[in-house]
């Protein structure tokens, strides 16, 4: 019903340009050579924990179940690209519990210096470190669904970082912003829930960075 009210704007966007009316392909980047690997998704609670950027809001946490559904997705977008994942689950949980072990009693270090001492513990060249900044469920269209999400692909050898790919997508209605016309086609014209919006930022991320 939605959709069809909405078709005289769609059909006045298109006349504008029909680029406007399709979502903006992701290109792809080249792949990394050697051995990745992927940590859980972290939902850091305050600013000294991110890699780079800021929170919307400190101190606010996102539920495990949530984290255990993004790092699910992780997995099944990695395989559907074809990338090999190089150390298990299991390994980098263990070298995240050394880093942290060895780092207790000591002054902060940021989070680059953590992330790299996991990524030197592994067995790896790139470590892949997700975190989701924000999250917010669909509470109807007056209170849209909202997600940020930051993925960081860390060169450990060369102690760089090779890549980053912010997401900030809160879902607005059309009449708000023409431009989002290919967003609200791809979603058949529907409010969708923050999972669906993570779904759509991890493929889109994943792809940007590579793998």
């Amino acid at each position: 019903m939605l959709l069809r009210k909405l078709l005289p704007v769609i059909a006045v966007c298109c006349a504008f340009g029909l680029g406007a009316c399709a979502p903006k392909p992701v290109t792809p980047q080249l792949r990394p050579v050697g051995a990745i690997s992927v940590v859980p998704f972290t939902a850091p609670k305050y600013n000294w924990e991110l890699l780079a950027g800021y929170l919307p809001e400190e101190g606010k946490a996102v539920k495990p179940e949530i984290l255990a559904s993004l790092d699910a997705q992780v997995s099944q977008s990695l395989r559907s690209h074809g990338v090999s994942v190089g150390a298990s689950a299991a390994a980098v949980k263990q070298c995240q519990e050394i880093v942290t072990f060895e780092r207790s009693g000591k002054a902060r270090e940021s989070a680059w210096s953590y992330w790299l001492g996991v990524g030197r513990c592994l067995p790896t060249d790139f470590l892949l470190v997700p975190q989701v900044l924000h999250w917010k469920e669909l509470e109807g269209g007056a209170s849209p669904a909202s997600v940020v999400i930051d993925f960081y692909l860390i060169d450990v050898k060369g102690e760089r970082l090779a890549a980053r790919y912010h997401y900030d997508e809160t879902q607005k209605a059309l009449s708000d912003n023409l431009l989002d016309l290919g967003k609200f086609m791809k979603r058949k014209g529907e409010w969708v829930n923050a999972d669906t919006l993570a779904t759509e930022g991890i493929e889109a991320g994943l792809r940007e960075i590579g793998l």
